[in-house]
């Protein structure tokens, strides 16, 4: 399979193997050292994999190689059921990484999700009883673009590299005529009758913005700036579309809110104690990432990332340290769920 990459082993190991701005969209689960335990022959067994010295430094070592191979409009979720470690995760990932924190969304499990078996025991409780994890959205952002906090539409309209060519020739053209930002800002409150605001905006390095038409006209043109306002809006137009590209991928789908009412899989119909329903991925991919582009899962468990990518023609590539998984997640890759129908 060409478009299918799979490791086992450690994925520190395979990092150094996946070169940089390659990754269109990375989606994991990665171990929420919490003793995740694995019932054997009756028995709770802690699973080895879950229980991780120095956790906080460790899910920044992964998440900072993850930046690293992250195009930088690239997107990073991972999944997570801990506060405490993930409020220093997050403190840690804003101080140590160029990714920027979008999103907190949450996966609603239901109200059938093992809360039957807590029904006659509720007066032992002295908590909520979860009944859902969470999910973390990231953008990725340009070397020391994080520390300017701009992503998505500001990544554009507040890039002073973006619009250039308008930016020059307003600037130019201010020059010719002898204006200053006064003599604008006076002239456009006489014409509107409005404090001039949006001049910080109009030409200008923040929020970069043109005037609508009847200011144009009104403000610019009467102060004799040359160009011809549809001239000056198809430049604009031109120059956006360029820039598109620039933005973090996100295409918005029904329902777009950041809870998610997917059921989780029965316990009896598992491949993995932490396995995530195929068809929350698929939604996650088809959201942030471009159709055939590259999707990342460091920490593969069954593989359902890998299915959910060839569900919807992403490219993946895997890792996985457990032998037995790897099997599993091999095995479901290369066909054996590629037949669950496509939500």
């Amino acid at each position: 399979m060409e478009d299918v990459t799979l490791y086992q082993g450690d994925c520190f190991e395979y990092f150094r193997q996946i070169p940089d701005d390659s990754v269109d969209l990375v989606l994991t689960d990665p171990p929420y050292n919490m003793g995740v335990a694995t019932r054997k022959n009756g028995k709770a067994i802690v699973n080895s994999w879950d229980k991780i010295d120095d956790y906080i430094n460790w899910s920044l070592k992964w998440l900072s190689e993850c930046a690293r191979v992250l195009k930088p409009q690239g997107v990073l979720y991972f999944f997570h059921n801990d506060i405490e470690a993930l409020a220093e995760i997050l403190h840690e990932v804003r101080l140590r990484t160029p990714l920027v924190f979008v999103s907190f969304c949450v996966w609603n499990k239901g109200n059938g999700y093992r809360a039957q078996s807590w029904h006659d025991r509720r007066g032992g409780l002295r908590s909520w009883f979860p009944v859902c994890e969470y999910c973390l959205h990231f953008f990725n952002t340009n070397p020391g673009e994080a520390m300017w906090g701009k992503t998505g539409l500001d990544r554009i309209l507040s890039n002073p590299a973006c619009f250039a060519p308008l930016k020059k020739w307003y600037a130019e053209e201010k020059e010719r005529l002898g204006l200053t930002n006064r003599d604008i800002a006076r002239h456009y409150t006489e014409v509107t009758g409005k404090p001039p605001y949006m001049l910080r905006h109009y030409f200008q390095d923040c929020q970069f913005e043109i005037p609508t038409r009847e200011v144009y006209d009104g403000v610019y043109k009467t102060l004799g700036f040359r160009k011809e306002y549809e001239e000056l809006r198809k430049e604009y137009e031109e120059l956006r579309k360029e820039y598109e590209e620039l933005r973090n991928v996100h295409n918005v789908d029904p329902m777009h809110c950041n809870v998610w009412h997917i059921p989780p899989l029965p316990s009896t119909g598992r491949f993995h104690t932490c396995q995530k329903p195929v068809p929350l991925l698929r939604r996650l991919i088809r959201v942030s990432s471009p159709e055939g582009g590259v999707v990342f899962d460091p920490f593969m468990g069954s593989g359902s990332t890998g299915v959910a990518c060839r569900n919807t023609g992403r490219k993946f590539i895997g890792c996985e340290l457990d032998p037995g998984y790897f099997a599993t997640a091999k095995s479901r890759i290369e066909g054996g769920d590629l037949c669950l129908p496509l939500l």
